[in-house]
């Protein structure tokens, strides 16, 4: 699993992207799990939202099993959907591997634009890491600040066949020290702006159809990420379903 490193390289990509430190640290990302396809095609069951809220993990983990952030909303929706209004919204969807981080920080270093595509570290939910990782960012401050969020498609669909798709957001603002000691993204407790932020870009964007509030019967209130940052919020899981 993609932990954030101290190294020679990740120094080197810091450099390349515009931005160091005194530590030259850099969060660096492991190489996926690759999965292995379905042997068959399983039936996906439909069910009422409140039902899906009663079977939703409440929080990501780390691949050891670390709790961490918290599920704060859901898109419904097709994946194309999903790809087509967030990239309407203004999200990019984060670089999945090393290889693609050096070259599109060389070129963002060379066309002197802000890396908003960094990659994210990977983290749990249904057994598997995040399906996607999407980023909104202020170009010149991207390597310590930027809006994102990890997707998972769910393992059920709506009563009316839609997908659902859980997603944990947080909005980066500095870089801290984590408790093993690494560098990592600092970031705003308050997740709930967060959740508001991304509802905001995507009715910005006109590609809303509704949007409606879910309370879990033990909501998370209090809780810290899997690297040991505290954050609140009052609980409430956003859903949001595209046109």
């Amino acid at each position: 699993m993609p932990k954030l490193r101290i190294g020679v390289w990740a120094s080197g990509l810091l450099l390349l992207a515009g931005w160091a430190s005194p530590c030259h640290a850099q969060l660096v990302r492991e190489e996926p799990e690759k999965r292995k396809p379905e042997q068959q095609e399983r039936k996906v069951e439909k069910l009422a939202l409140e039902q899906i809220l009663e079977r939703l993990p409440q929080r990501v983990t780390s691949k050891p099993g670390t709790r961490g952030d918290m599920v704060n909303f859901l898109l419904i929706g097709s994946k194309e959907k999903i790809e087509a209004s967030l990239r309407a919204a203004g999200w990019v969807e984060a670089d999945r591997d090393n290889t693609q981080a050096v070259v599109h920080a060389i070129l963002s270093t060379i066309e002197k634009k802000g890396y908003t595509e960094m990659p994210m570290s990977l983290l749990y939910l249904f057994g598997r890491p995040q399906d996607y990782g999407f980023a909104h960012a202020l170009p010149l401050a991207v390597a310590a600040e930027r809006h994102h969020f990890r997707l998972w498609q769910a393992p059920w669909q709506t009563a009316d066949g839609e997908t659902v798709w859980v997603g944990a957001g947080t909005h980066d603002i500095g870089i801290e020290r984590a408790i093993d000691g690494t560098l990592t993204h600092q970031i705003d407790p308050e997740v709930d702006k967060e959740r508001e932020y991304i509802a905001e870009t995507l009715q910005d964007a006109e590609k809303v159809k509704q949007l409606r509030y879910l309370r879990p019967t033990e909501p998370v209130l209090e809780a810290t990420t899997a690297t040991g940052a505290s954050y609140r919020s009052d609980g409430r899981i956003l859903v949001i379903t595209l046109k």
